[in-house]
């Protein structure tokens, strides 16, 4: 298990500007902005380096407003799986809205997958989490 330093008002920050564009997408019917913003998750997933929003808050944000909250140790493997998996339901409502297959029904497993993105944000329970623990504990035996 590798850990990592994480800023969490920085994961929360990440989280909250990926679910306002899927809302922003879903209000404004954009299949092109929901495939931008998977692509972008799935690349935070390989590095936090990557994930623009963390790194616009942990470099920018947390500097004008002098927060100085130490970072906490996560599970790294936890960290990229919730990404990834984000990323993949995501690009999944995606490929539905692509191909043109359950339109109706894409739009409201998108608003759905964005719902659990502004659960994990504001309330912190994040089922991808729950997932990963449950796939360790039956895997890691």
């Amino acid at each position: 298990m590798q850990e990592c330093l994480i800023h969490d008002n920085s994961l929360r920050f990440s989280r909250a500007t990926y679910g306002i564009l899927v809302l922003i997408a879903f209000i404004i019917h954009s299949q092109w902005l929901i495939l931008v913003v998977s692509v972008l998750i799935i690349l935070g997933a390989f590095s936090l380096k990557i994930n623009l929003p963390y790194q616009f808050h942990a470099l920018v944000i947390k500097k004008m407003m002098h927060d100085t909250s130490a970072p906490v140790t996560k599970d790294r493997g936890e960290i990229n799986f919730v990404a990834a998996m984000t990323g993949v339901l995501l690009l999944v409502g995606f490929l539905f809205l692509y191909f043109d297959k359950w339109v109706n029904g894409a739009w409201i497993y998108i608003i759905i997958v964005d719902f659990l993105i502004f659960l994990a944000c504001f309330v912190g329970f994040c089922v991808a989490t729950l997932m990963y623990v449950f796939f360790k504990k039956i895997f890691h035996k």
